[in-house]
């Protein structure tokens, strides 16, 4: 914050002070009191509220959920990366498979959605897992996993990506965190399964409300789209006034994905007042699509589904020499040769969920997913992976070509029954880019029909071959089918 506000105006002088939690000293309260009381970010609002310091910097998901009456937040930067981080021993991984993995986590949302997620996602038939309470700093909870008796530990991935930029005066800070991501396997965990805290990742600058000079600074450093969003998550869950609430809810941009779209993506996961709630989907600012006249005009694919193309394995699909040196983007299960050799430090990354519950099943060990919204999940994530040289996209030879990396056909698709007659329709949702421009060639009209798909590579196709105006994402045929009122 401090280098956006000189950056903006370098006259201004800046002088800071630190203080440590109540929260990350009493290691003996719940965490439930703890948040309500805002015992993380309770000190430096009452220096802010006693005029000691002009205004306060917190991690925004820290702060309670009802503001004070002489203070309140007044800007935030851009935000980083919302996801949490799983760190899993290595030690603990080469001992044999882990039938419940003992999880380090104070947090009642990342239990609630993990129990869940975790023996499917982790390779090795991982019964259950298990969770206790760890608290303090990072570097307190990172020495916690590597000197007890816990397997596993869940943390915000902004946190560890903060504190791997410092510079050099907290060099040592910088060393230890990343021996220990050295000492582990990780995991980023996907939104659509575990959704962050509200606000988790975002700034809070926080001033009192009579000191419009310093409001008026902040205005220039504020992050409107980020303020938005925060607002809009934290109002979800603060009419429960409960802060350790065991339900995610992230607002995303989709922005800068491989196809233009100025869509973003809402996940809302875990329980509220004892009842399971999930909900996934897009919200986008462009102008919607014309609704149909009637059901039959919608087509949401071939009725033979996965049946419809025979994946031919290629003889030239084999791995690059330096293995160990390179990051693998799968876009599919089946792109991945049971002959591609694995070390124990290759990262590899999928473009979807089921992709990576495949790969689970086949003992890989996933390090996360773009999730279907398209090729940038692993860009956020490249720094905490610096074994890794280059990325490797295995796709099929017709598939999408990434700026972010190398692709390597290791499958060429054949049909294996003819196109169907969709001369009826006029609205069709396209789970493949590629089967789209099939039916481009063999019907033009398509271009003056009406299209949906998913925010990723196939979006992208899309539209490089008719225009953004006929073309919409979403995330599920049923979503679109909801949206075309069909």
């Amino acid at each position: 914050v401090g280098n956006a506000l000189s950056a903006h105006d370098p006259r201004l002088d800046i002088r800071y002070a630190f203080s440590n939690a109540v929260g990350d000293r009493d290691l003996g309260a719940s965490l439930p009191a703890l948040l309500r009381a805002g015992a993380f970010t309770s000190e430096l609002s009452g220096a802010l509220a006693g005029s000691r310091i002009d205004l306060a910097v917190h991690s925004w998901k820290d702060l309670p959920f009802v503001e004070s009456a002489e203070t309140h937040v007044a800007a935030t930067l851009e935000r980083a990366d919302p996801r949490d981080l799983l760190l899993v021993r290595r030690d603990r991984l080469a001992q044999g498979p882990l039938h419940t993995l003992r999880v380090l986590s104070c947090s009642a949302r990342r239990a609630t959605n993990l129990r869940e997620f975790l023996p499917w996602a982790l390779p090795g038939g991982v019964g259950k897992a298990s969770f206790r309470p760890v608290r303090g700093d990072i570097l307190r909870r990172l020495r916690t996993l590597l000197t007890g008796d816990a397997d596993a530990l869940v943390v915000a991935k902004a946190a560890i990506d903060r504190l791997l930029a410092v510079g050099e005066e907290l060099a040592p800070v910088r060393r230890e965190v990343r021996a220990a991501l050295n000492a582990c396997r990780l995991m980023v965990l996907p939104l659509a399964a575990n959704p962050a805290a509200p606000a988790q990742a975002a700034l809070a600058i926080e001033v009192r409300r009579d000191r419009s000079d310093v409001a008026d600074v902040l205005a220039a450093i504020n992050h409107a789209p980020t303020f938005a969003r925060v607002l809009e998550e934290r109002a979800q869950l603060a009419a429960t006034r409960d802060e350790d609430h065991p339900v995610g809810v992230s607002i995303v941009p989709l922005e800068g994905g491989p196809a233009s779209t100025k869509a973003e993506a809402v996940f809302v996961r875990g329980s509220l007042q004892g009842v399971q709630v999930e909900a996934a989907h897009l919200r986008d600012r462009e102008p919607p699509l014309p609704r149909v006249a009637s059901r039959g005009s919608v087509w949401t694919g071939e009725r033979a589904g996965s049946h419809t193309l025979r994946r031919i394995a290629l003889a030239s699909g084999n791995a690059p020499s330096g293995a160990e040196h390179f990051g693998l983007l799968i876009a599919r299960a089946e792109a991945l040769p049971d002959r591609w050799p694995l070390t124990p430090q290759q990262v590899v990354w999928t473009a979807g969920l089921e992709t990576w519950r495949k790969l689970a099943a086949r003992g890989v060990w996933v390090s996360g997913s773009d999730e279907s919204l398209g090729e940038t999940g692993a860009i956020a994530a490249r720094h905490l992976f610096p074994q890794v040289e280059r990325w490797v996209k295995l796709s099929h030879d017709a598939g999408y070509d990434t700026p972010h990396a190398t692709r390597v056909a290791t499958y060429r698709l054949e049909r294996a029954v003819p196109l169907e007659d969709i001369r009826l329709h006029s609205h069709f949702f396209w789970r493949s880019g590629s089967v789209f421009l099939e039916y481009l060639r063999a019907n033009p009209r398509l271009r003056e029909a009406w299209h949906g798909c998913g925010p990723g590579n196939t979006l992208a196709m899309i539209r490089a071959a008719i225009g953004p105006e006929r073309v919409r994402a979403f995330l599920s045929p049923e979503q679109f089918l909801a949206g075309m009122g069909a």
